[in-house]
């Protein structure tokens, strides 16, 4: 069931469905129940007979009529809905006039909010219209009123997502974008609700055969939203693809030749997105006439163009893949209308890149045109083009040439919105109001006259004059596709303006919004941040101080002060927060504690580095709250107290199962004290919560899981050696005691663990080759992690993993790219185990090893790889020399073995033709075989490998022949003429005579 827009007609307001009887009994249910802290009351009501499609009705209103008030506009008349929820609230709540708020509806609303904490975190505490949105929840959700079955799982689900966007800090991340502060939630709770509803909800309208291809497409469009708000990005794409096919929507990234700027001459290769809709649909999917729209700022750049200037040529595919052939004739200035649905595919393609992609030029160049596609067609609903504005904003803050109109028209659409919002800012009833909304009037009044009092002072204005109401979108037209976009609440596009100019360098405007919306986490943290950032003027003088003081004012009385005398001024809109002094607040902390008291406390536990203020953090929330205990963790690691961290961890993580951050630094914490096993668990299970498609946060987690495995592995084999020899032979056949299995779990719990797991010694050395080799693979240019995949590969017992030594061999040759990266105990692995079979093939021939053997793979590593990089060291060249023997390559064997010979031998001097006294790249050897034994040993080594070389395969080289004797002769001659003076009498210089004596005649 698609849930309901338009409850009573496209034109009429959602809120007349509150002056029914069933409305009203329905408002007055849902008061005694927040009333009561939301606990099930001894009365069993139900709805009278028919009534529920109205209650249904009644639910969605008010919901519709929240997003239109907080999200969308135009500006919601509430006051006659408002009139029937004070009346239910006079009827249910007996308040003490003392401590009573302003009004019913402010008491009620803050009992609502109360209601909407989770997990410790609460939503923003100056929702407008809060009521409303509880009440839907509560009539669509809770089953009191409306069952619980599949015809409701969308609605369910959208108010549940909702409910995670009305969070005002939901996540630890540190992105400022809205999408983006959702990647790493502290609200699990939430997060595991909106997923379980999503699947309800998925099953039901994706199976449905009622639902046409159109409503399947918006609703993989908000699945898609709502992964990419949750960080999971692989099922974002493929849900975003799965609506372009509902759709029949084509559309590629491709290239078409254009200039980019006014004094460009040349046409250049620019990215443009190509798209188009099904032609079976109505492309204008609202009418043919174009929407109202709001207006867009123009770049006014001295060298850039308002837009890309097109050739009038072919397409280029800048992807290397060739076009959809329905996008092959479109003109990258010319191309067809979109349906408004086609268009949310475009910016929630766009929204995904942004999202999960480096924040880098490159990146905003790909996602740019997307936006662009959007704003330059023509536009068929105000909400949709909104939405385009704030992403195109988005990508130019991270362009220097963009930076202003960015900024600029992030303001322009922030104002938009709270103009349309804000019942503050509503024309008077008959009255030309946008005449004069934006025009600053000049008064003249005589001297010694007062002037006239100004009126609206504090409302908001805009770079705009005010729409008239003929060019400004309906209600029904902005929420037709409110959830699909899923467009951020009022406060978080206010917020997000305010990190923006802060990304600019202007923190007093950041500071100035952040103070506006009271959001004061935020005000301390752009304070923290002031010091940082001094002019000179002492503008950033004592931020942390200002931070610590304006913390301790939300979280703590006046010092010496009680919570039976605190002073009534001292309020949020009493104090002028920039006179708050730090050493006036040590007082009571406040009973009850401000919203976001758990977040609050955990700031001022970083500003002053207390424990305690993370612990009561955790105490607030409930124990549920993971970022106080992973701040307190942190705290602890910086102080080097592991057993703490660890405590601290574990706490965090039992709270919120779904963060792959919070594992991971658990699996470092317990690898750093020795806990393998339990580090393993705690890597695995990073890996198995991330919703990336490499797994894990990136390479360094399968990294480390390998390295745990390792550690857990020689614990493994050091322990079963010390079992084995504890062991008494009568013992063999004997069942161990409950006592002795007790002693051997404590003494022994690596090899306990693993028993339970059923994991030999064997089975985690592969696991941890596993993971080294997926992290490798993750990591394209870490040569390290490829190192200890050759290091496991090899030792594998009883035959090591041959084909993986040569793939990290490779890897690591490659990386490196110098000889330094040989390691000689692996390339003498690889020969051994190449040439313990004779090769196969003609007697006579060269051996061509099979295709896809071990064989093919080793001569290749060496041939290829290899050789090209041996520049001055011998071992290497000897080995080259024995496989290429064994090959029946003889030539090659003698070229390898004079080449090793030369390597040994260089920079002694030259009195042999085949001596050279540098490498063939001019480095000089690494020791001096005339005066370092060492590498004397080294040059009697490869003297009698080259002697042996010619007298084995001399015969057969065409160009040797009968001269190898005298050639073995030179070589052993020119080895002994030299180090005769350094080395005679030695037990190598006995072995070159002896060498020498056999090659006489």
């Amino acid at each position: 069931m698609q849930p309901s827009t338009n409850p009573v007609g496209e034109n009429a307001p959602y809120l007349s469905v509150f002056s029914s009887d069933v409305a009203k009994s329905l408002v007055e249910r849902f008061v005694r129940h927040v009333a009561s802290s939301g606990t099930k009351t001894a009365e069993s009501e139900s709805l009278p007979e028919g009534a529920l499609p109205e209650a249904i009705q009644v639910g969605s209103s008010a919901l519709n009529a929240f997003l239109q008030a907080n999200v969308t506009g135009p500006v919601l008349q509430a006051a006659d809905c408002e009139s029937v929820f004070v009346a239910a609230y006079n009827q249910t709540a007996s308040q003490d006039t003392a401590t009573a708020p302003k009004s019913p509806i402010e008491a009620l609303r803050k009992i609502c909010l109360r209601t909407l904490d989770i997990d410790g975190v609460s939503v923003y505490a100056y929702i407008p219209h809060i009521e409303l949105f509880c009440f839907a929840k509560w009539v669509l959700t809770s089953g009191d009123v409306v069952p619980l079955n599949s015809d409701l799982a969308w609605t369910r689900f959208r108010i549940h997502l909702w409910h995670y966007k009305l969070l005002s800090q939901p996540s630890l991340g540190p992105g400022s974008l809205f999408t983006k502060t959702g990647r790493f939630t502290d609200v699990a709770t939430l997060q595991e609700l909106v997923e379980k509803s999503l699947e309800d909800a998925e099953s039901t309208v994706l199976a449905s055969t009622e639902e046409g291809d159109d409503i399947k497409a918006q609703f993989l469009l908000e699945k898609s939203n709502a992964h990419v708000m949750l960080g999971n990005d692989a099922k974002a794409k493929d849900a975003l693809q799965l609506a372009a096919q509902k759709s029949g929507f084509t559309y590629a990234l491709s290239g078409a030749l254009g200039k980019r700027t006014k004094w460009q001459e040349k046409s250049t290769s620019q990215l443009v997105v190509l798209a188009k809709s099904a032609e079976d649909s109505p492309a204008n999917g609202e009418n043919s006439a174009e929407a109202t729209a709001p207006q867009a700022l123009a770049l006014n750049d001295d060298t850039l163009l308002e837009k890309i200037s097109f050739k009038d040529s072919g397409i280029e595919d800048v992807t290397k893949s060739e076009l959809p052939e329905s996008l092959q004739r479109i003109a990258p200035d010319d191309q067809p209308q979109l349906r408004p649905e086609d268009k949310i595919i475009l910016l929630t393609e766009a929204m995904l890149k942004d999202t999960f992609s480096p924040s880098d030029s490159l990146t905003a160049e790909e996602i740019l045109p997307f936006a662009e596609r959007v704003i330059n067609d023509k536009s068929t609903n105000w909400q949709i083009y909104t939405q385009a504005l704030l992403v195109r904003s988005r990508i130019e803050l991270n362009r220097s040439r963009t930076l202003e109109r960015g900024v600029l028209q992030m303001q322009a659409v922030v104002d938009q919105v709270i103009i349309d919002t804000d019942a503050s800012t509503a024309p008077p009833a008959n009255e030309d109001f946008h005449r004069d909304a934006a025009v600053p009037a000049i008064e003249v009044s005589l001297p010694g006259e007062q002037a006239p009092a100004q009126t609206n002072q504090n409302k908001p204005t805009s770079f705009f004059p005010a729409a008239k109401d003929t060019e400004s979108a309906p209600a029904h037209e902005r929420l037709r596709y409110v959830n699909a976009l899923s467009s951020p609440p009022r406060w978080h596009l206010e917020s997000e303006l305010g990190y923006a100019w802060a990304s600019v360098g202007s923190l007093i405007s950041a500071l100035e919004i952040f103070k506006r919306l009271r959001m004061w986490p935020e005000v301390a943290l752009c304070l923290a941040s002031s010091e940082a950032h001094d002019d000179g003027s002492g503008r950033g003088d004592g931020g942390v101080q200002k931070a610590r003081a304006l913390v301790r004012w939300r979280l703590y009385h006046r010092t010496g002060e009680t919570k039976a005398s605190a002073q009534a001024e001292d309020t949020e809109d009493a104090i002028n927060t920039d006179d708050l002094k730090l050493k006036d607040y040590y007082g009571e902390e406040r009973d009850p504690p401000p919203p976001n008291a758990p977040r609050l406390f955990c700031i001022l536990g970083d500003l002053e580095e207390e424990p305690a203020h993370y612990q009561r953090a955790w105490e607030i929330s409930n124990r549920r709250f993971a970022r106080a205990q992973k701040s307190l963790g942190e705290l602890w690691l910086r102080k080097q107290d592991w057993e703490a961290a660890l405590e601290s961890y574990r706490l965090a993580v039992g709270v919120n199962r779904l963060s792959p951050e919070l594992w991971s630094r658990l699996g470092d914490i317990e690898l750093r004290l020795a806990h393998f096993p339990d580090a393993a668990e705690a890597f695995q299970r990073a890996i198995y919560t991330s919703n990336g498609e490499e797994g894990g946060e990136d390479a360094r987690t399968w990294s480390n899981l390998g390295g745990a495995l390792l550690s857990w592995y020689r614990e493994v084999v050091a322990e079963s050696k010390i079992i084995k020899s504890e062991k008494k032979p009568t013992e063999d056949d004997e069942e161990p005691t409950e006592e002795q299995v007790a002693d051997l779990e404590k003494r022994f719990p690596s090899t306990s663990r693993a028993a339970d797991l059923n994991k030999s010694a064997r089975n985690l050395l592969l696991d941890s080759l596993s993971a080294f080799k997926r992290g490798a693979t993750t990591a394209h240019s870490n040569w390290r992690i490829w190192d200890n995949v050759v290091t496991l590969a090899a030792s594998l017992k009883p035959s090591p993993a041959l084909d993986d030594v040569v793939l990290g061999t490779r890897n690591v040759l490659n990386i490196r790219k110098t000889e330094e990266a040989l390691d000689h105990d692996i390339l003498s692995l690889l020969v051994r185990e190449v040439t313990k079979e004779a090769a196969g093939g003609e007697s006579n021939d060269v051996y061509v090893a099979p295709r896809g053997t071990i064989q093919i793979k080793v001569i290749s590593l060496f041939e290829d790889d290899i050789v090209p990089l041996i520049t001055a060291d011998s071992e290497a060249w000897s080995l080259i020399s024995r496989l290429r023997a064994w090959r029946r390559d003889y030539a090659g064997a003698l070229d390898a073995a004079e080449k090793g010979w030369r390597a040994a031998t260089a920079g002694a001097g030259s009195g042999n033709a085949l001596s050279a006294s540098t490498g063939a790249d001019g480095t000089k050897p690494k020791g001096d075989w005339l005066n370092d034994a060492e590498a004397w040993d080294t040059v009697v080594s490869r003297t009698g490998e080259l002697v042996a070389a010619y007298e084995n395969w001399g015969s057969r080289v065409e160009s040797i022949g009968d001269k190898w004797r005298g050639k073995a002769r030179s070589a052993v001659r020119s080895v002994m003429s030299k180090g005769k003076e350094n080395w005679e009498g030695n037990t190598g210089w006995k072995t070159l005579e002896d060498t020498m004596e056999g090659l006489k005649i």
